[in-house]
């Protein structure tokens, strides 16, 4: 005859220690997202779309949506400094890549009450991505940024790439998605990744296909039902308006959950939006 009382001292010392590992052991969960915040150019200050404009709106979008960490492309150092400023609860980890003078920076920022920044590195997008180049037919330098964190509610650690492709010559950006998942499988190896950034490419072409080989794509694996625009960015220093292809993605290791996947569409000023790309963002689990 089964011994009733040891069967239930048996179930009762499994739930506890399953209730002990769930807290040893609680999942990471937290907001990313991606977001190309617009350099500031000359000619935004003619149309109306100036950085001084546009930051106080940017900087609230981010605290109304409460990221968590985001990857952001372009903005210069005094547009970091800025934000900075406008999110003193964000640390910044930042490298300068492209445009006049290597002013434009692949900055992924987060929040320094949950995460604890371990590692950080860059390489280019090019033939050579250990050394600052030029890659194929660019005609400037881009870069993909990332840093290893340590989730400072569950002790997990993971990977974060943030990266901004080259947007007019087309080998540039075909090499660039092979070189990602080659360099990402070889910093990460079978840590958990998370990759942002403004690709320039729209999610049919061979340069994705060669990123969703080793990473999902969260707008395919999303648990919930997407939301906002299906198109990401504008036509340069265009703040109005519809926006076109979808180029400004979050990836995420296999066993990464998505929750949610977002774009918003936050505007100012009653028709403008605070950048030329809209951001993208998703809640995840591991």
């Amino acid at each position: 005859m089964i011994n009733i009382r040891f069967v239930f001292t048996v179930v009762a010392c499994a739930i506890g220690i399953g209730i002990t590992q769930a807290k040893i052991n609680p999942k990471a969960s937290f907001r990313v997202a991606a977001y190309n915040i617009r350099y500031a150019a000359e000619a935004d200050e003619k149309t109306g779309n100036g950085w001084d404009l546009r930051k106080g709106p940017l900087a609230r979008l981010v605290t109304q949506h409460d990221f968590d960490i985001v990857g952001t492309q372009e903005g210069n150092s005094r547009q970091l400094e800025d934000l900075k400023k406008l999110l003193p609860a964000f640390d910044i980890v930042s490298h300068p890549y492209g445009g006049k003078g290597d002013l434009h920076n692949a900055a992924i920022f987060y929040k320094k009450e949950l995460f604890e920044l371990i590692d950080s590195g860059v390489f280019w997008l090019s033939e050579t991505p250990e050394v600052p180049s030029i890659g194929w037919d660019a005609t400037d330098r881009r870069v993909c940024n990332w840093a290893k964190f340590k989730d400072k509610r569950s002790g997990k650690e993971f990977y974060f790439f943030n990266a901004h492709f080259y947007w007019r010559k087309h080998i540039a950006k075909q090499e660039s998605g092979p070189l990602m998942a080659r360099k990402i499988k070889e910093i990460a190896g079978d840590t958990p990744v998370i990759v942002t950034g403004d690709f320039n490419s729209r999610p049919e072409t061979p340069q994705i296909a060669a990123i969703k080989k080793i990473v999902n794509d969260a707008y395919d694996v999303t648990m919930t039902a997407k939301q906002g625009a299906e198109g990401t960015g504008f036509p340069g220093g265009v703040f109005q308006g519809d926006p076109g292809g979808r180029i400004d993605y979050i990836f995420v290791s296999p066993k990464i959950r998505v929750l949610d996947y977002k774009v918003l569409s936050d505007r100012y000023n009653d028709d403008r939006y605070p950048s030329d790309h809209l951001p993208v963002t998703s809640l995840i689990e591991f």
